[in-house]
């Protein structure tokens, strides 16, 4: 069985299966022997990387198996009495440094007072009262308590008063009204002033013994840092094959593995495992699973019940890979469906790049967003990167030449709003050639042509959907046939499409104010799609068809969101603009007014202008990003996407501190 398990973790193509335990005649195998030391050395390794602060440690450099095995018992040893004498030692003095540092800061409330500590106990017939208080009670305390004698701190937040003891109860609701807050007195005798005078000595003492045990700390961190990763690397690594056994099927003579391999990989392993075990293991390929289901719909669903999801083996390219783990924090696409990846990476950044439109904040995002693909390494941040970058893209894109703005402000001339053309006292055209054709800079403005965004929002919604239904025809057709994505998705499409010609009909005659007639060819298209796509909805997915009409309408509806954060952004702009320059220039900003000269007003200007627009800087990232994950979550991917996959994990080594320059078996 160890020969096995090292082929298929050379071979990295066989994704195992838990073999069930329930399985007559087979029980699940033991551990391999190598198994127990390496699971020990590896526990004491892991409490080593966290006393050495290595856990979240990115380390560089590599060493070679044959170095790490050398002497690897003796080694853990030695680091371990090495470390955890420094880290106790550490440990030790912190704590007696916190000890200190509070009886210190007891005895510093005592100090403003001209008393010694023995003086505060030890009396037949007075009750002593220290604390803190708001105001000095001293008054009050008289009026109650004549024979009572008060001592008060120089700030008048810290009292000591001695009251005869039949009084004591009197006396302390007089100090509760003035926040009266108890600190008994500490143990020891002599002044407060001396006494901390010898806290101070002995923490700097401690301190400096602290310094050196962190350096200690460091100085080992630093020395074994890669060793330890890299032993750790190693010995997961036995461990990890040694309890593969764990996951396979026994006999008292033969053992049996099930395996998920890619038909294309199954004739390499067939030979490595012929070759490499001289025929001792016979391999079968007991199915090959194709795209389609093996039988209808709703029978298909329960005979796949009981058996083992089929893993989901993605092959993207390098652009795509970026955008993978957005699709997989909703789910891992199964199977016999489309990676979703693939479709993100088009329409995401187009999303989001729409909703921020404007090239001055479009810029810095691709600058953030490289530099976070350069550096970053989580997964997360990865993502944010990727998203700013391509999304970025698109901001200036559009911004240049859909809004022609830059930070909220138009390039060329406006009538009624400021530009930059206008701040400047430069002519900034509204259009440029190229290559022989007139390139508009700024078709629309965010907040003037409120309508016409709104409406090229919803026709973005309705191609975004259909592209959704159709990537859902090929899922289904894949699955269970042509039949069954006809009755399912077709039907979806066709009232999808009849519902886009009547909205251009309703736009003309409710909105555009013009002549139409029933009779119109919209209008005699759009009614049978609608009708005979409900009809076949109806078929394939019973009453529920017609309880989903109204939220294919609410899905559409929803991509007006694209505009809305586009124009909450620009209204946004256009507030901190406007108070920037009214500062800056007065209320004309065509003619530089009388305040262009005062440093303070300009800087006040300055001050204004930036932090408005890093405040809609972030929100742009957060709302635009969010926005556009959900656009893909709920609207688009409910049209094809079911998810709930099994990512393809093949036994394989991943190496990152350690080679294996001799080709050593683990």
């Amino acid at each position: 069985m160890k020969d096995t398990i090292e082929v298929l973790y050379q071979l990295e193509a066989a994704h195992l299966i838990d073999f069930s335990a329930e399985e007559e005649g087979f029980s699940l195998g033991a551990p391999l022997p190598e198994s127990s030391d390496a699971s020990q050395k590896l526990l004491k390794l892991r409490s080593l990387e966290k006393d050495m602060g290595l856990d979240d440690m990115e380390v560089k450099g590599q060493m070679d198996l044959a170095d790490i095995e050398k002497d690897l018992s003796s080694t853990i040893v030695g680091l371990e009495a090495e470390i955890t004498g420094a880290t106790e030692s550490k440990n030790r003095v912190s704590v007696r440094i916190n000890e200190l540092e509070a009886e210190k800061a007891v005895l510093q409330n005592f100090q403003a007072l001209p008393l010694n500590l023995e003086l505060y106990r030890d009396y037949d017939s007075l009750k002593v009262f220290t604390g803190k208080v708001r105001a000095d009670p001293s008054a009050a305390l008289k009026a109650v308590a004549p024979q009572s004698e008060v001592f008060i701190s120089a700030s008048g937040d810290f009292v000591a008063a001695f009251v005869i003891k039949a009084q004591a109860d009197e006396a302390q609701k007089a100090l509760v009204q003035f926040g009266f807050t108890e600190a008994p007195a500490p143990a020891g005798t002599g002044s407060p002033q001396q006494l901390v005078a010898k806290v101070d000595e002995e923490l700097t003492a401690l301190r400096s013994s602290l310094e050196e045990s962190v350096n200690k700390l460091d100085a080992l961190k630093d020395k074994h840092a890669t060793f330890v990763k890299a032993a750790d690397e190693h010995l997961s690594i036995i461990v990890a094959k040694a309890e593969t056994p764990l996951r396979v099927g026994t006999t008292d003579y033969t053992f049996a593995m099930d395996a998920w391999v890619p038909t294309s990989e199954m004739p390499t392993v067939e030979k490595a495992i012929n070759e490499k075990l001289a025929g001792k293991v016979h391999i079968e390929s007991l199915e090959v699973m194709s795209r389609r289901e093996a039988h209808g719909h709703h029978d298909a669903e329960q005979h796949d019940a009981p058996v083992e999801e089929i893993p989901s083996k993605t092959e993207n390219g390098k652009t795509v890979s970026k955008f993978e783990f957005m699709a997989r924090m909703l789910s891992t696409p199964k199977y016999r469906e489309i990676d979703p990846a693939v479709t993100m990476m088009i329409t995401i950044p187009i999303f989001f790049g729409l909703m921020v439109g404007d090239i001055g904040y479009g810029i810095p995002f691709m600058i953030l967003g490289l530099i976070g693909l350069k550096k970053c390494v989580s997964d997360e941040w990865r993502t944010i990167s990727t998203l700013l970058f391509f999304g970025g893209i698109w901001a200036s894109i559009f911004g240049l030449f859909m809004f022609g703005e830059a930070y909220g402000i138009h390039f060329a001339e406006q009538a009624h709003d400021m530009s930059w053309s206008s701040l400047l006292g430069v002519h900034l055209p509204h259009e440029i050639a190229i290559g022989g054709f007139e390139i508009p800079l700024g078709i629309y403005s965010k907040l003037h042509n409120v309508k016409e965004i709104l409406y090229m929002t919803l026709w973005i919604g309705i191609a975004h959907i259909f592209i959704g239904f159709c990537i859902g025809f090929y899922n289904k057709s894949i699955r269970f046939g042509f039949k069954h994505a006809v009755i399912e998705k077709i039907s979806w499409l066709m009232i999808l499409v009849g519902g886009a010609l009547l909205l251009l009909f309703l736009v003309d005659a409710m909105i555009r104010g013009l002549t139409v007639e029933l009779t119109d060819i919209r209008m005699l298209i759009a009614l049978p799609l609608i009708v005979v796509g409900i009809v076949m909805a109806y078929k394939g997915e019973g009453s529920g068809a017609i309880l989903e009409l109204p939220g294919l309408m609410g899905n559409i509806i929803s991509y007006t969101r694209l505009a809305a954060i586009g124009m909450s952004k620009a209204g946004l702009a256009l507030a901190f603009n406007t108070i920037a320059f009214e500062v800056m220039w007065g209320h004309d900003f065509h003619v530089i007014g009388s305040n262009s000269g005062d440093t303070i007003m300009l800087i006040a200007a300055l001050g204004i202008f930036l932090i408005g627009h890093l405040t809609i800087f972030v929100l742009a990232i957060i709302s635009a990003g969010l926005h556009s994950l959900r656009l893909h979550y709920v609207e688009f991917f409910m049209k094809f996407y079911e998810g709930g996959g099994v990512e393809f994990k093949p036994l394989k080594v991943i190496r990152k501190y350690t080679t294996d320059k001799n080709g050593v078996s683990e």
